[in-house]
């Protein structure tokens, strides 16, 4: 045990050492945008996609369903994956993309497309170019053009490869001139 004296000679400069480590700064902690981006990711909700044809005959093509999104880390890169179902919950078709962006689709009837792009498998499959792979960066609050922002800073409208997209809490449109007329692609997130 110390003498008294000492200690208390010693309890100003023990308190300032203190006081100086409680001022110092943490090590700055990762955002959680950053975080995320070294964990899977995952978005489910349901889609609706509908051809509006500028033709004389006014002819509609459309489909609805359910949607799974999957973006995972590997060594190599994100790898990609999209399971589309219907609504009832039937597998209608599974894509997956490798980080070098080979990607193939198989449809529940057991056909398989493959191509150097997943939106080009699933251009290929149901005739229709969707953004999936651009769907990560969106979730995200990451695109091409953003053109307006509401008060907390999010992107409400904005543009990305040939999208206009227009985003509410949890209810995304994204349309998009076609050589057909327009397509129109309504997404309701789950998470």
């Amino acid at each position: 045990m110390w003498p008294s004296r000492r200690r208390t000679a010693l309890a100003p400069a023990v308190a300032l050492t203190l006081a100086l480590a409680g001022c110092a700064s943490a090590p700055p902690v990762p955002s959680a945008t950053a975080a995320s981006l070294d964990a899977p990711r995952e978005w489910n909700g349901r889609f609706s996609v509908r051809l509006e044809s500028d033709g004389p005959e006014g002819r509609q093509e459309a489909a609805t369903g359910r949607f799974s999104l999957l973006s995972r880390p590997t060594p190599a890169g994100r790898a990609l994956e999209v399971d589309l179902s219907s609504p009832l919950g039937q597998i209608l078709a599974q894509g997956r993309r490798q980080p070098d962006g080979r990607s193939s689709l198989e449809l529940s009837d057991g056909r398989r497309f493959e191509a150097g792009s997943l939106n080009g498998v699933l251009e290929q499959a149901l005739g229709w170019p969707l953004p999936i792979e651009r769907l990560p960066d969106w979730l995200d609050d990451r695109f091409q053009a953003v053109l307006e922002r509401d008060a907390a800073g999010r992107a409400v409208l904005a543009r990305d490869s040939g999208w206009r997209i227009e985003r509410e809490p949890r209810r995304w449109t994204l349309t998009r001139p076609h050589p057909q007329g327009r397509l129109l692609v309504v997404l309701l997130l789950d998470r």
